[in-house]
């Protein structure tokens, strides 16, 4: 059996597969297969064929997938809703889970295979973020900065003091690289969120279960999960406003629309 993994709120939308029955490798992790699109903000159009070419180079087919992950924000909005929608309808078609992941959340576990703090932040104009800072003690991630909406000074606060041992993570390091100098940034192959990330993370949550209710990884059903939700109880997290929303709320887009129709009065 197969779990699904969709991320489309970063620059790329990918999608990738991990097979249930396969053992993880000697590093102790699972084998993920991965497409990703290099067309930008191509994830509308390329989302479900890259689906599609990951399971016949597995040679599986739509029933063989148990669950779908999928990435559900702070991102693109339009990335978001367009991952959500997707991963919505392959799970009602085939009756299955969703597994909702952070945007944020994922880079939990690249602070796993770091041994300095990691920094993750998506770009939300004008000195704000989506922000978290991440850091790995023992065998356990430490929230430095819970994810959430922030301020860029509020993630170099905690950043500044340890800043030879910091890397940056996320569209907002191409965004604010001026207020970046001097910290190390992730290669960009790795910077932004993935479905692989995402697939990973959502294992992470499934097993943190596993341990915290003593029983054997691998329940008969993922439905048994309580990180795993029917596709009509997955929201976006969008964590702020879209532009529109601020405007309609603060009066000014009604202010802008009867402009619009006096000065159209006025030909």
């Amino acid at each position: 059996m197969y779990v699904l993994g969709i991320e489309t709120t970063g620059p790329k939308g990918s999608v990738a597969i991990l097979d249930l029955g396969k053992k993880k490798n000697e590093g102790g992790e699972y084998e993920v297969a991965m497409r990703t699109c290099d067309e930008p903000m191509g994830h509308l159009k390329n989302l479900m064929a890259m689906a599609e070419e990951l399971l016949r180079s597995e040679s599986a087919a739509p029933r063989d997938i148990c669950a779908v992950a999928v990435s559900q924000g702070p991102g693109s909005y339009t990335g978001i809703r367009i991952g959500a929608a997707s991963a919505r309808a392959i799970a009602q078609a085939l009756d299955v889970p969703l597994i909702p992941v952070g945007s944020l959340d994922q880079f939990r576990q690249t602070a796993r295979a770091e041994d300095r703090r990691v920094a993750v932040i998506f770009n939300a104009r004008r000195g704000q973020v989506y922000g978290a800072v991440f850091e790995r003690d023992g065998g356990e991630i430490r929230d430095i900065l819970a994810p959430g909406p922030c301020m860029l000074t509020d993630v170099l606060a905690l950043t500044e003091p340890v800043k030879d041992r910091v890397i940056f993570y996320g569209d907002g390091a191409d965004a604010y690289a001026d207020q970046l100098e001097g910290y190390c940034i992730a290669p960009e192959e790795r910077r932004y969120p993935t479905a692989e990330l995402t697939l990973t993370a959502a294992m992470a949550a499934l097993e943190e279960e596993d341990r915290e209710k003593g029983r054997e990884a691998g329940c008969e059903s993922l439905w048994d999960y309580s990180v795993c939700v029917p596709y009509n109880e997955m929201d976006p997290v969008y964590m702020r406003e879209t532009e529109a929303e601020q405007k309609l709320k603060d009066g000014s887009l009604a202010r802008a629309r009867e402009a619009k129709m006096a000065k159209f009065r006025s030909r």
